[in-house]
């Protein structure tokens, strides 16, 4: 039976990739040529299927953050990349399609934004690291995750970034170059 919900979660992962919200049960059901029964069954509504897969999606972004933060990388750079963890399968997913939760799903928004909001302590721990080893400047920790917190928050609900043509990964690798390497211009 997880089997089963795993499938499903993979294939509306794919439904929202291709159509984002307007995707249905029966889109699910006919596309995995199984019975529409079965995927009520597992879940009982849409609102309770993409709760499972927002659930599902932070997992595995925290579990690629792990990954990241048992490598061998460079202090710096597992912290740039653990900040914006996102494991390969979600890359092609435009989350700037997210914008039409809150009105539609609200209690899957806030889904979203708790799971934004929560688990940074890894993250904290490993920025303190940093400057404990003279690699990352002494800074305000909860300034910088309400900085990051509030600009993924913005990434999703705008269609800003679409009209700049710019992906939400591609948003968030910027966020974290200004963020790494500050404004000011080092001619050193």
């Amino acid at each position: 039976m997880e089997d089963q919900r795993e499938l499903i979660l993979d294939e509306a992962t794919r439904q929202f990739q291709e159509k984002g919200l307007k995707f249905t049960m029966q889109d699910l059901a006919s596309d995995m040529h199984i019975a529409k029964k079965t995927v009520y069954h597992l879940f009982p509504s849409k609102e309770e299927l993409l709760i499972a897969l927002v659930e599902n999606g932070f997992q595995k972004i925290h579990e690629e953050k792990a990954r990241l933060m048992a490598s061998d990388l460079p202090i710096e750079e597992k912290i740039r990349r653990v900040i914006i963890a996102f494991p390969d399968q979600y890359r092609m997913i435009d989350f700037r399609r997210l914008d039409e939760l809150d009105e539609k799903y609200p209690t899957v928004a806030a889904c979203v934004r708790k799971n934004l909001a929560g688990n940074w302590e890894p993250t904290i721990k490993l920025i303190r690291q940093g400057i404990v080893e003279g690699k990352i400047r002494n800074i305000n920790i909860p300034i910088l995750e309400m900085m990051l917190t509030s600009s993924f928050e913005e990434f999703l609900s705008t269609d800003d970034l679409m009209e700049a043509g710019i992906s939400y990964h591609e948003a968030l690798i910027s966020m974290m170059d200004i963020i790494m390497s500050g404004l000011i211009k080092n001619d050193g």
